[in-house]
């Protein structure tokens, strides 16, 4: 599938577009915060029986993080090595594993395996279409969302004790990914929270 130009579509109509076309194997969703990616991404897993790879399951426990941490990409408080190795040994070898974060305990939790079979595997986070990746995805989707609002409605969601990272790290960091133009890697963009 080819970008069309200013086209956004429906998540209804992906589907219909992904149940007419069977040789999907591998599905690369992105996205601003919040924007819808996950709930996207849960539909799908909901209509294909997909597997699912979070970006937010490789985030680094904070004892990890560097000292002092700025933002920038890759995300200084994400174990984004692990999670490119992680997609590239899935697309080259068809199978990988890797360990969970744990949220309720702050730390690394079980590992996860993930096969490429007959199985459709989702790949979604900001940074799903990363440079990196891009090239690996047989569908590279970008989940359109109302920049302005992308702080107001994270803390609305409720950040507890983390609105100081929000505000200075988090977002931060994302605006260093997005100088790298994934939304023009996308082959479809669907529309999301505001869109």
């Amino acid at each position: 599938m080819s970008q069309e130009t200013g086209a956004i579509i429906t998540g209804d109509t992906l589907i219909e577009r992904l149940q007419a076309r069977a040789n999907n194997r591998l599905i690369g969703i992105d996205g601003l915060p919040v924007s819808g990616k996950s709930t996207l991404a849960d539909r799908l897993v909901e209509t294909f029986g997909a597997e699912l790879i979070y970006l937010d399951d490789f985030v680094l426990p904070q004892e990890h993080w560097p000292d002092p941490i700025e933002p920038g990409f890759p995300f200084p408080y994400m174990r984004h090595e692990a999670f490119f190795e992680a997609v590239e040994t899935l697309a080259r070898t068809g199978a990988c594993r890797y360990q969970l974060y744990d949220w309720e305990s702050g730390a690394l939790g079980p590992w996860k395996e993930i096969e490429l079979g007959n199985k459709l595997v989702i790949v979604e986070g900001v940074s799903a279409l990363a440079q990196r990746l891009a090239h690996l995805y047989d569908l590279k989707i970008w989940v359109e969302s109302d920049a302005a609002t992308t702080l107001t409605t994270s803390l609305d969601r409720g950040v507890g004790a983390w609105e100081r990272q929000w505000r200075h790290l988090f977002l931060p960091s994302v605006e260093h990914y997005m100088e790298t133009r994934p939304m023009e890697r996308a082959d479809i963009v669907v529309a999301g929270r505001g869109a």
